[in-house]
């Protein structure tokens, strides 16, 4: 409700747009306002009453746990991605802004400084002028705090370091005046996430997520909120949860399998192709072929795993199918390298070729298992190359 006193008519009318445009913004994750009036004089809205605690509250108990950080900024990005559809952008995203209800969904609170997008004009257009400096110095883009034009991604970049509190337990910047905040907001470097209780390895995936969102040039951040929450859902466990070693494993043997007819055949056709040599050509090829087609290998199907770019979320093309598959199967090549010196007449390197492929194949398990204990979401190191990692099919 507008206090007495201050009912100007420019402070009405402001509020009257500010209510409007929170009001034509229907989503689960955005505090919705039922209804705007006048009583005696006053002018009122009524709104969603929110039962929880704000992100701000949640920080004041202690760091949050990295998964259940990027849970929260996720079902916060999708409130603020259905309020930019409707032509806003919020300025004023922070931990204070943003609840947890007592159904644990985020609700995105406070579009008091919603300003319209420009090519969205009516009750959004005049809330605040898109230069003006408003906003939380804590959280600010620095093109926000330069008093420049702002779209979508300063949001981003405010959402960026209330994940970096939220993980951290302190906000990314601290200074003794809005000045000084704004100014390292604009030119000092983001520190790094450091956590006592937890790893580099468990930080990995937030510090390279923090990093992007709050990039200092608006064109480094994330051009949309989808390529935000398909981020987001990537690193997130819940959403993207990696395969083990064990059923990587088990995949890989369904694959091997698989190749053994092709083997045969290979066998038939000439007797002079080593049997492990065959073998690993022919499991090579095969696996790249499927994963630029489908995604996942036969034996990733049947136990409904995926391989996917991290970059995207989608299956790798072909030349990064091709670099996972010369990464992972380097060793073996290397002992096909030497089963090449066999057929020149080099002496006994048939059998190193043979013992070292099988050494090989037997070092790529134990590797594997290693990630899937020892890794940020389980990824090998031809996964981490190639910028791709082995998760569980979504529906």
């Amino acid at each position: 409700m507008l206090a007495h006193g201050t009912s100007t008519p420019q402070r009405r009318d402001r509020l009257i747009r500010e209510a409007r445009a929170q009001a034509r913004i229907q989503h689960a994750n955005v505090c919705h306002i039922y209804y705007i009036g006048e009583s005696e004089g006053l002018l009122f809205f009524a709104m969603e009453l929110v039962t929880g605690a704000t992100f701000a509250e949640r920080i004041a108990q202690g760091a949050v746990a990295p998964e259940l950080a990027l849970e929260l900024v996720r079902k916060a990005a999708l409130g603020l991605r259905e309020a930019n559809r409707c032509g806003f952008t919020h300025r004023d995203v922070k931990p204070s802004n943003l609840m947890i209800d007592q159904h644990g969904e985020v609700k995105v609170m406070d579009f008091g400084l919603v300003a319209g997008s420009p090519e969205h004009g009516e009750d959004g257009a005049g809330s605040i002028e898109q230069t003006s400096l408003a906003g939380t110095p804590l959280y600010m883009a620095p093109e926000q705090a330069r008093g420049e034009p702002i779209d979508l991604r300063a949001d981003i970049y405010a959402l960026g370091a209330t994940l970096f509190h939220l993980v951290a337990g302190k906000p990314p910047f601290a200074g003794d005046n809005a000045a000084e905040l704004l100014h390292q907001h604009s030119s000092a470097a983001r520190p790094a996430l450091v956590r006592h209780d937890l790893s580099a390895r468990d930080l990995a995936s937030v510090q390279g997520l923090c990093e992007r969102m709050m990039a200092k040039h608006p064109a480094d951040r994330h051009a949309s909120y989808d390529e935000l929450i398909r981020d987001l859902e990537l690193l997130s466990s819940l959403h993207s949860p990696p395969a083990g070693a064990t059923v990587r494993i088990t995949a890989a043997v369904v694959d091997l399998l698989v190749c053994v007819p092709a083997l045969i055949a290979v066998s038939w056709i000439s007797s002079d192709l080593d049997g492990v040599v065959s073998f690993t050509l022919i499991f090579g090829l095969v696996r790249v072929l499927l994963l630029s087609w489908l995604g996942r290998s036969l034996g990733h199907a049947v136990f409904e795993l995926e391989v996917v770019n991290m970059k995207d979320g989608q299956r790798p093309a072909l030349r990064q199918a091709a670099a996972r598959g010369l990464w992972q199967l380097g060793l073996p090549l290397v002992a096909i390298a030497l089963w090449g010196l066999s057929m020149l007449g080099v002496p006994r390197m048939s059998t190193i070729s043979n013992v070292g492929a099988i050494a090989a194949y037997g070092f790529l398990c134990a590797h594997l298992y290693f990630a899937s204990i020892r890794r940020a979401k389980r990824r090998t190191f031809w996964d981490r190359r190639s910028h791709t990692m082995v998760r569980y099919r979504r529906r």
